[in-house]
């Protein structure tokens, strides 16, 4: 550039010198109009003369403007920085927001997704292009593995450049179980509930009336779909709450909690037994856990409504039988809730004074009582219903004796024992005695397999019996 601006100058000067030269000879300059000659007068000029002293100038050249051509160059390439803070907020089951920070440089961003399948994540997809930093992705799947791939885009100057690609992964949160069920009994509650299909394990927690706060009891498979609790009390409130868990690919997610709850059954009351006189009754059981009350019936009429555990019925009738039953009964949050009947059958004793033994076919009961007061209280097998039923009526003690043999037969059939006790109280051979083949008294067994009249007692009982029998004490048989 240099070399060609000194060569215009050169050219220029030249030039200015060759007309100014021609001008001092008095030569008509030619002037070119519109591509035609024109003259113009010749002006005669005097040349100056100078002193020897005066300096020789050199006249002044003037220039023409030089015009620089400009230069044409190529724009520089430029690449956005990677996005920053990629994240993923609001999960749910359905859809979740993808964010990150702006890239310096980007004119845009693009969005690829990968998808959990059957056995592997899917290949990115190209997704989204965005201006924006975020986007909101719905319609998804509840508990399924997504990955977010982020990548900066510039488009300027002819270019389109990409930054390396953001990666984050996410799982939608998994679905709580459906048709969470309690079924209660009194000693235990079975859970049951539809499993669901993602699950890796499901968290089971509980808490009752009496502990309020949630505690981990159970950790369970995914392949369960129901849960019996054993440990737990009749007549108590408890509550359940079910968390679906799922991991896959490092991530993991916890459903919303599940609850069902449920009250165990109340206890029916145990140990129910009767002090039977003459006249009346008293009942007396075992308190049942969490019962308010108790309901007690004489046969099917309801005759008391208490919150102790022991009840008399007065006004009865001598040496008659009676069916008594209980039940507890507990109200809460509205509702009413009833345990099973505990039943006892008993009757009123003769009202005789002294020392007696009664025995009572129907209950299947002997009692001995001694100076006014019950001594002994047994179920016994009585004959069987027929030609070898134990004859009722007014009896006594006619023979007491220890280690005697009973021998008989009747009917075809034929018997040949040892027994510990023998108390002989008619005159064909019935008496009361003990009976070790047997392993169980009272109830129906009298009428399918009954003695042969005899009053089979179980052998503790029959001890005591034998040690305080006299002859001559009265049996009463009705």
């Amino acid at each position: 550039m240099k070399k060609i601006v000194s060569k215009i100058l050169i050219v220029v000067m030249v030039f200015s010198m060759l007309c100014f030269y021609q001008a001092g000879k008095g030569n008509a300059v030619k002037v070119f109009a519109d591509g035609k000659e024109v003259e113009t007068p010749v002006v005669e000029t005097t040349p100056e003369v100078t002193s020897p002293q005066q300096e020789t100038t050199t006249p002044e050249v003037t220039t023409e403007p030089v015009t620089t051509v400009p230069v044409t160059t190529k724009p520089v390439k430029k690449t956005p920085a990677k996005v920053t803070s990629l994240k993923v907020s609001d999960v749910k089951n359905a859809s979740l927001k993808v964010s990150w920070k702006k890239s310096s440089l980007a004119t845009e961003y693009w969005v690829y997704r990968s998808v959990e399948g059957k056995s592997k994540m899917s290949a990115y997809k190209k997704y989204k292009t965005l201006k924006k930093t975020s986007f909101i992705n719905t319609g998804l799947s509840q508990g399924t593995v997504y990955k977010y791939k982020v990548v900066a885009v510039r488009k300027a100057d002819g270019y389109t450049t990409k930054s390396a690609g953001k990666v984050v992964t996410v799982m939608t949160d998994i679905d709580a179980v459906k048709s969470f069920k309690a079924k209660a009994a009194s000693k235990s509650i079975k859970l049951t509930y539809k499993k669901n299909k993602k699950a890796t394990k499901y968290y089971l927690y509980r808490s009752s009336e009496k502990d309020p706060k949630f505690k981990k009891i159970k950790t369970l498979k995914k392949s369960k779909s129901s849960y019996t609790d054993k440990k737990v009390k009749s007549g108590q409130v408890y509550t359940y709450k079910l968390v679906t868990y799922r991991k896959k690919y490092g991530v993991k997610s916890y459903s919303l909690p599940k609850y069902t709850s449920a009250m165990t059954a109340l206890s029916a009351p145990t140990k129910i037994n009767a002090k039977e006189k003459a006249t009346k009754i008293t009942l007396k059981w075992n308190a049942v856990n969490n019962a308010e009350k108790y309901e007690v019936y004489k046969g099917k009429k309801l005759v008391k409504v208490t919150k102790k555990t022991t009840y008399t019925q007065k006004g009865l009738k001598k040496r008659h039988n009676y069916k008594f039953k209980v039940r507890a009964v507990r109200r809460y949050k509205g509702k009413t809730f009833k345990s099973a009947f505990a039943t006892i059958s008993t009757s009123t004793t003769l009202g005789m004074k002294g020392s007696w033994i009664e025995i009572n076919i129907k209950t299947q009961t002997l009692r001995m009582y001694i100076k006014n007061k019950l001594y002994v209280k047994t179920p016994i097998v009585s004959g069987n219903v027929g030609d070898r039923h134990t004859s009722k009526g007014t009896h006594s003690i006619i023979e007491k004796t220890a280690h005697r043999q009973l021998k008989g037969s009747y009917h075809g059939q034929s018997w040949d024992v040892t027994v510990n006790y023998w108390l002989k109280f008619t005159s064909d051979a019935q008496g009361i005695h003990d009976s070790t083949w047997r392993s169980a008294y009272g109830g129906n067994i009298y009428k399918t397999n009954g003695s042969h009249g005899c009053v089979n007692t179980p052998l503790g009982a029959m001890r005591k019996i034998f040690k305080k029998a006299k002859v001559g004490m009265p049996v009463i048989v009705y």
